[in-house]
């Protein structure tokens, strides 16, 4: 399941967030660059299913500028990496975790007060708002949101107080592997089992698609630190399957 996390979260930004941001896919996986994005949240290279070559890796490097991230599982560091790591100044900073789980080892936790629905393009404004609203993300890619809903294989959610939505999130399907992505709760209504609904709704859509297995990632939890997303996800069942390490390209 390892590589397969790697391959169809590479896959949804390739398929569904290309028109907006520049991808190129590389290793398997890709580089994404996205233009005023200061926090590099669409402008990192991951997804990588086999190990780089020096040359890709260089590669990637010149296709950030110089300024991005690259987030790399166990098996992708190339075989030259200590010297250019050294050369380029990448800095180590907070690691992701893989997570995931068999379709049946869910479990379901719907106990929210706020309904969700799945959504199509005549709402996909409603879903973009929530996802850069809960990320911080420019004006300038909300659009990209938008023209994400829609696209083959990736399904999006909505969890409504009332008329306002209020939590988001999206399911992209890959064969029989189930991806968890893209999820975000106003601030307003965080710790009130939004997302934990949300993964509950999109877990049964994917059973009833026919995957047999979920994945998803989030921040490794620091000591001593509340991660509600991994809280949320570990909660559901989802169990970690190992650490993909972040290094950026800047002096940030």
């Amino acid at each position: 399941m390892n590589r397969e996390a790697e391959r169809v979260e590479a896959a949804f930004v390739a398929e569904c967030l290309s028109d907006g941001i520049t991808v190129r896919r590389v290793g398997g996986g890709v580089a994404a660059r996205a233009e005023r994005d200061p926090g590099h949240f669409w402008t990192r290279a991951f997804g990588f299913d086999r190990r780089l070559t020096d040359e890709e890796l260089l590669a990637i490097l010149d296709f950030h500028r110089g300024a991005g991230e690259l987030q790399l599982a166990p098996w992708a560091f190339p075989p030259g990496w200590d010297e250019i790591r050294a050369a380029n100044g990448l800095v180590e900073t907070g690691s992701w975790l893989k997570v995931g789980c068999e379709i049946g080892a869910v479990r379901h936790r719907d106990d929210t007060a706020f309904s969700i629905t799945e959504i199509g393009p005549d709402q996909a404004g409603d879903w973009a708002g929530v996802i850069a609203s809960g990320f911080g993300l420019g004006e300038h890619l909300v659009e990209m949101l938008i023209r994400s809903v829609g696209r083959p294989g990736a399904r999006h959610f909505v969890a409504w107080d009332g008329a306002t939505a209020v939590g988001a999130a999206c399911l992209y399907r890959q064969g029989e592997l189930g991806y968890l992505t893209t999820a975000a709760t106003l601030e307003s209504h965080r710790n009130r089992g939004v997302q934990s609904a949300l993964i509950s709704r999109r877990a049964k859509e994917a059973a009833a698609e026919g995957c047999s297995r979920l994945v998803a990632e989030t921040g490794k939890p620091l000591s001593g630190a509340k991660n509600s997303s991994f809280n949320n996800l570990a909660r559901a069942g989802l169990r970690p399957l190992y650490e993909r390490r972040n290094f950026q390209s800047d002096s940030r």
